[in-house]
């Protein structure tokens, strides 16, 4: 659905924040919204069912520029952020998870570096890392953060350029073009958004680290299992490999399907649920069915099903005859 803006009354940015029972984290996160040297913005707060005083909280700031949009808990933070975009004036949307902090500067550089690039309608910025304290740490797994500018499409499918959403900056044009987050999509719907968005504009990438991603064990990656995730990593590139319509692009998204399936496989394997290891082989083969990392990934899934019942049967009751 394309929104009609008035531009003339509109802030210059609009901020989506989607919060559950964060209060502590939330206050730091609106506090860096508060210090941006671009004042010029809206904040649209999105209360996922909070019972912890974070609405009080917000409404005794007093600030005109917080927008509090109160809902029942639904633990869909697709749905959230898109409820936030559906409450935004501006013509650029921001996005801040509510465990995480900005930069002073950050809204201003981007709307700057946005004007002088016209091409590019979103943009994402460096990161840094920081613990539930607010000190510097490493980041915690995966491949370095790599902001990159241009067409990434590609290097976002091979995991070789990031653009983490509490760093982005999008045209509303843009993102409706994009369909906005899918709701269905409950984890990697950032990851789901961003492909699609790749798709259809160049971004620009502000090299600078200003925003601050936060680790701790509330936060959603940390409680969720590593099977799950990989799971909802093939989801969405399955998700984009039936809707590419460059042949290339296709068959690598159905190699990262398939990719991710085997981790997962391997995963609940390791763990014991040698059954839905098994159906996810199945779905590795269906995928990539000439590959034969996704053979040698079954098979070894297989064997773990088979030792099991082999040291099961060796290691039963004998009944009295």
């Amino acid at each position: 659905m394309t929104h009609v803006l008035n531009t003339a009354q509109a802030p210059k940015v609009s901020i989506v924040l989607p919060t559950h029972d964060r209060l502590e984290f939330l206050r730091e996160a609106v506090a860096s919204v508060r210090a941006q040297t671009c004042t010029d913005w809206e904040l649209i707060v999105v209360d996922d069912g909070s019972t912890d005083g974070s609405v009080a909280y917000l409404d005794s700031l007093g600030d005109p520029r917080i927008v509090i949009v109160t809902e029942p808990h639904s633990g869909n933070p697709a749905a959230l952020r898109n409820l936030g975009v559906a409450n935004a004036h501006s013509p650029w949307i921001a996005f801040l998870d509510s465990d995480d902090l900005w930069a002073p500067e950050k809204l201003e550089l981007q709307l700057t570096r946005l004007a002088e690039n016209p091409e590019s309608r979103w943009s994402c910025t460096g990161v840094s890392f920081i613990d539930d304290q607010g000190a510097a740490i490493p980041q915690q797994g995966g491949r370095p953060y790599r902001a990159q500018s241009g067409w990434i499409l590609e290097r976002l499918l091979t995991f070789c350029a990031a653009a983490t959403t509490p760093t982005l900056m999008i045209h509303r044009s843009l993102f409706d073009e994009a369909g906005g987050f899918d709701e269905r999509v409950l984890l990697r719907e950032d990851y789901d958004l961003e492909l699609r968005l790749a798709s259809k504009s160049e971004i620009h990438a502000l090299p600078e680290s200003l925003t601050f991603v936060r680790h701790h064990s509330g936060r959603t990656s940390s409680r969720t299992r590593v099977a799950e995730l990989y799971r909802w990593n093939a989801l969405v590139f399955r998700k984009f490999a039936r809707s590419a319509t460059d042949r290339r692009l296709r068959n690598i998204g159905r190699r990262q399907c398939a990719l991710q399936l085997i981790h997962h496989a391997r995963t609940l394997s390791r763990g014991g649920e040698h059954l839905s290891a098994l159906s996810a082989s199945a779905s590795a083969i269906r995928e990539t069915p000439l590959r034969m990392n996704v053979w040698r990934s079954a098979a070894g899934c297989v064997l773990r099903a088979l030792g099991k019942k082999d040291h099961e049967r060796r290691h039963a009751p004998r009944s009295d005859s």
